[in-house]
């Protein structure tokens, strides 16, 4: 009985194992059906499409950009990797247990590394993210983009360490332009911002420094953590090309530097330089520099190419050219300025410099605002047009289509040009360099064409484009203009140009080593309602000096012009000569300093140049063999035995072809007796080690070597005695 029994129990678990197997059975194939039928269903194309969508993902690959260098080679700009933090908080292998062994130590590092809030709240923000990490799978951590070796020692932190599955780490790099020399050149170089701001060479050049991105596909392996998938469509990022500027590093930062100092110096506002060299336009330094207060500065616009501001006096170059070229006036046509206030036509001119009866050439000397409008109405009067075309002629009329975006075209009224603002008082006002309005850089192309044999060139800033250091397109000289006036007219106003300097208003410029060709310009400039004075008497001044040099081969042309406002009691300069001119000086002379094929050679007789004799300090004569024999320097001792050296000096005298250079005799003495010795001639450490040792005490002034002693050599020696060493270089 308890046999059948135990016979019906397992009969009955057998049957409900059975009913459970057909049961997942059913449940097993129910699964399969729907796979089948979503994968293969009508919607089935459309559901395997979506799958890719979540599972793979095709990501972008940054291009590297290229980089902008300098004339030389330099780097002015370059891209760096820069790197997000970011993290996972529903990373698949981060464990409860795991993050929260973690977190403490994690919020210590975090809070040590960045410095910007504590670690108490560092944890919170941890935990908090941690809490809510479905949301949270792409979290930011770190407040700044780091560098290279600091994601490397961020990637050790607690949790971090333990990769993306686990720790949750992610980094994401971030290219970031990097300007190698600070601030130097920094409005000139540019940049491009992701609203599609575009300035000085990285805006101008953009296609070529960005280069072409790439494409590769990513599967979702886990959490956030992707992986490359090989996919023929994937596509290679080409890295941007080089731009090969013609900027000079240390001639910008000697225009940036002297430019600062003036603006401090003397309060001025504003200011802008270019130096350009004459014969291929090529732009070796170009600053513009804002004044924000007392020693602080920022180059946040370029003056040379985008103010556009009456000249002054500048201009009367351009009014020289059209008056000896189409006018054919004389230089020595002599006119009146009527000690310095005289009407012209319909408007009173006057002259800060008073001068009578001249001729055309002093008027260029001084300056003249009346000489010009006298002269300018006298042949042009009667037909304006006329001289408003010579000017356009020039090459003043349009753009100069510098490579970099922001240029102004030039403001020149005509007669007869609808909507000009063309009066009875223009002609004159344009004569002296009002009633029109250029560029710093317009003016200096002008002064460059004088200088460059009457041919007008384009300024530029870029030399050529590289790919891997080899060049792919070179960028030669452009002519705007061939001939800016006749040959003869350009001699004259080259000799003008070198008096102005020599008897003029520009001699600050003069000195013994170079000649220079420079004409100065205070020109007042507007306010907004259009007068040149303000409420309280005050006035805006455009102060300018432009030129080149050296006058006899020019090689360099230069504009300095410097902004600057002159109210009541203001004791500080304004004119052309005295603002930009030590800023031009600087500049020149720098220029003339590192071209060593300007100056004389140091031997012109054509014979031998004997070496001077080696200046020795006297000492221990050991230690001056020594010394001698490194640095292979032949001597000789005219006694010996003693253990200090005094020099016995050779004068020194050419050496004929097969005379031998004179070699330095030293003379040694004995001073091992009980007399004070002599330590003439000696450093200062000699001369205290041999007198101290014998017992006597030092003191000294001056610095170089011994020159006098107050105790006389061969003095008996009185131990505790004071000796007062005088040295001199």
């Amino acid at each position: 009985m308890a046999a059948q029994g135990k016979s019906q129990i397992a009969r009955d678990i057998l049957r409900r194992v059975r009913w459970l197997y057909f049961l997942f059975l059913l449940i097993a194939v129910a699964i399969m059906g729907r796979i089948v039928w979503i994968q293969y269903g009508p919607q089935g194309a459309e559901l395997r499409e979506k799958a890719k969508r979540i599972t793979f993902e095709r990501v972008a690959v940054e291009a590297e950009r290229g980089d902008i260098l300098a004339r030389d080679g330099r780097i002015l700009a370059t891209s760096v990797p820069t790197y997000e933090i970011r993290m996972d908080f529903a990373a698949a292998g981060m464990a409860d247990s795991l993050f929260n062994n973690n977190v403490d130590s994690l919020a210590y590092h975090l809070s040590a590394f960045f410095g910007d809030k504590s670690q108490a709240a560092y944890r919170k923000m941890l935990t908090d993210a941690r809490a809510d990490k479905t949301s949270n799978r792409y979290k930011l951590i770190s407040p700044r983009r780091v560098n290279y070796l600091e994601e490397r020692e961020i990637r050790s932190f607690p949790l971090f360490r333990l990769g993306p599955n686990r720790g949750g780490y992610i980094k994401v790099k971030v290219n970031r332009r990097l300007l190698p020399h600070g601030t130097l050149a920094e409005r000139t170089i540019g940049m491009v911002n992701e609203s599609g701001l575009r300035l000085g060479i990285e805006g101008a050049f953009d296609d070529h420094l960005r280069g072409t991105d790439g494409s590769t596909l990513m599967q979702r392996v886990s959490g956030s953590f992707r992986i490359p998938v090989a996919d023929p469509h994937n596509i290679e990022p080409v890295n941007g090309l080089d731009v090969v500027s013609t900027i000079d590093v240390d001639l910008q930062d000697v225009a940036e530097t002297e430019l600062k100092k003036q603006l401090d110096k003397l309060n001025a506002d504003w200011g802008t330089v270019v130096l350009m060299e004459v014969s291929t336009g090529e732009i070796h330094a170009m600053a513009n520099i804002t004044r924000k207060s007392p020693g602080t500065f920022a180059e946040d616009f370029n003056y040379a190419i985008g103010r556009r501001l009456e000249p002054g006096s500048t201009f009367k170059l351009a009014t020289l050219i059209t008056l000896l070229d189409d006018a054919r006036m004389s230089l020595d046509k002599e006119i009146d300025c009527e000690n310095g206030r005289a009407r012209v036509g319909r408007r009173t001119v006057v002259d800060d410099h008073p001068e009578g009866v001249i001729s055309l050439r002093r008027v260029f000397d001084v300056s003249s605002n009346i000489g010009f409008a006298k002269a300018v109405d006298e042949f042009y009067g009667d037909n304006p047009g006329r001289f408003v075309d010579q000017i356009s002629k020039m090459g003043l009329g349009g753009t100069l289509g510098i490579e970099i975006p922001g240029e102004q075209p030039p403001l020149i009224k005509h007669p007869k040009a609808e909507g000009s603002g063309w009066d009875g008082t223009s002609l004159v006002m344009m004569s002296y360099g009002y009633a029109l309005e250029l560029t710093p850089l317009h003016t200096l192309s002008l002064y460059n064409a004088v200088a460059n044999g009457g041919r007008m060139v384009r300024p530029r800033l870029v030399r050529e484009i590289r790919s891997y250091g080899q060049p792919v397109r070179k960028f030669g000289t452009e002519v705007i203009n061939p001939a800016i006036c006749s040959k003869q007219t350009l001699a004259a106003v080259s000799d003008c140009l070198r008096s102005v300097v020599d008897e003029g208003t520009g001699r600050v410029l003069k000195n013994p080593y170079y000649d220079v060709a420079a004409k100065t310009g205070t020109a007042q400039i507007a306010f907004n309602n259009g007068g040149y004075t303000d409420s309280r008497g005050g006035r805006n001044y455009l102060a300018t000096m432009v030129g080149y040099f050296p006058a006899d081969n020019p090689k360099y042309s230069l504009i300095v012009a410097i902004k600057t406002y002159h109210g009541p009691g203001n004791r500080n300069t304004y004119y052309g000569a005295s603002l930009p001119g030590p800023v031009f000086r600087a500049i020149a002379d720098r220029v003339y300093a590192s071209n060593t094929s300007w100056h004389d050679p140091v031997d012109q007789s054509g014979g031998k140049l004997a070496p001077a004799p080696s200046s020795v300090k006297n000492g221990r004569t050991e230690a001056l063999r020594i010394v001698a024999n490194k640095i292979t320097m032949p001597f000789r001792l005219t006694r010996g035995g003693e253990r200090w050296l005094y020099v016995d000096p050779v004068p020194a005298q050419p050496a004929g072809e097969d005379e031998a250079a004179p070699v330095p005799a030293y003379t040694t003495t004995g001073n091992d007796d009980d007399t004070v010795p002599s330590v003439k001639g000696m450093g200062l450490r000699e001369a205290m080690f041999l007198l101290e040792s014998k017992g006597l005490d030092v003191t000294f002034s001056g610095k170089g070597r011994v020159t006098s002693q107050s105790v006389a050599e061969g003095t008996q020696i009185r131990r505790g005695q004071t000796v007062h060493l005088t040295l001199s270089i």
